[in-house]
């Protein structure tokens, strides 16, 4: 009976010694440790993109004007529009997801947290089981929500794509 009423009654209800408690709260921050690491990464990986493009652009300007002619780089530049346009497309028929940078974004930070939480050996299913437990309000991915303002469920570490 005491289990039952346990389990019904919210984890704000339970003593502040309770071990289920210190159990969520020590998962919680070490989560939050890992979201800001996985963050860190993928932004490092977004701006390595926008150091490629702008040095694409500085290629295409230094063959157009000083190596070659527009005649010659036009077809280079439309060609190359293509195939990221074809990249694009790809990405969305594998992933049914649209190329925006947003979903492009969460893909990656869902990505490299699946990683780090591998690397770290950190129980998603347990956190999960305990907020379950505890009917706790305090959501796992409210901090990297208010930090950066991605959307991310803990159900989606617990599921690849």
């Amino acid at each position: 009976v005491v289990d039952l009423i346990r389990r019904a009654v919210p984890l704000a209800l339970a003593p502040e010694d309770d071990p289920i408690r210190d159990e969520l709260k020590r998962l919680q921050e070490k989560k939050e440790e890992i979201d800001v690491l996985a963050h860190k990464q993928v932004r490092r990986i977004l701006w390595s993109g926008l150091g490629i493009i702008g040095a694409q652009y500085g290629l295409f300007f230094r063959l157009t004007f000083w190596e070659f002619s527009w005649d010659v780089m036009e077809p280079i530049s439309y060609f190359t529009t293509a195939i990221v346009v074809g990249i694009g497309y790809a990405y969305f028929l594998f992933t049914s997801k649209d190329p925006t940078y947003q979903d492009l974004m969460k893909t990656l930070f869902l990505s490299r947290q699946r990683k780090l939480f591998k690397k770290h050996n950190f129980d998603v299913g347990r956190l999960k089981e305990l907020q379950n437990k505890c009917k706790t309000s305090l959501d796992a991915s409210t901090s990297i929500r208010n930090r950066v303002g991605l959307e991310v469920e803990l159900d989606d570490a617990l599921h690849k794509d």
